[in-house]
């Protein structure tokens, strides 16, 4: 479960719930959530999910991760991501 993170070059560190086991994960920025997540959203206006995330996780709420380690993941915003994509899928035994 969400326990806090660490942020910028600096590695700072927000801790908002103890934890015995600490594993530090990327954000990926793929959401697979709970519809009740939205009642108990209170932020205004544009913010980072990630604020509200932790804010939640220091309230008692269970925001938990999702291990994609198994999978194929590529950021497809560049045309030459795409690209890359398309040249890797040609190439890989995981597709075959």
């Amino acid at each position: 479960m969400l326990c806090g993170r660490i942020a910028g070059r600096e590695r700072d560190q927000e801790i908002v719930r103890p934890s015995r086991k600490v594993e530090p994960l990327a954000f990926c920025g793929l959401h697979v959530i709970s519809p009740r997540l939205l009642a108990l959203m209170t932020e205004d206006g544009a913010f980072s999910i990630i604020d509200s995330y932790l804010r939640l996780a220091s309230q008692g709420e269970k925001i938990s991760a999702f291990r994609a380690d198994q999978y194929y993941w590529r950021d497809l915003g560049k045309l030459e991501s795409v690209r890359m994509a398309a040249k890797d899928l040609t190439a890989s035994v995981l597709f075959r």
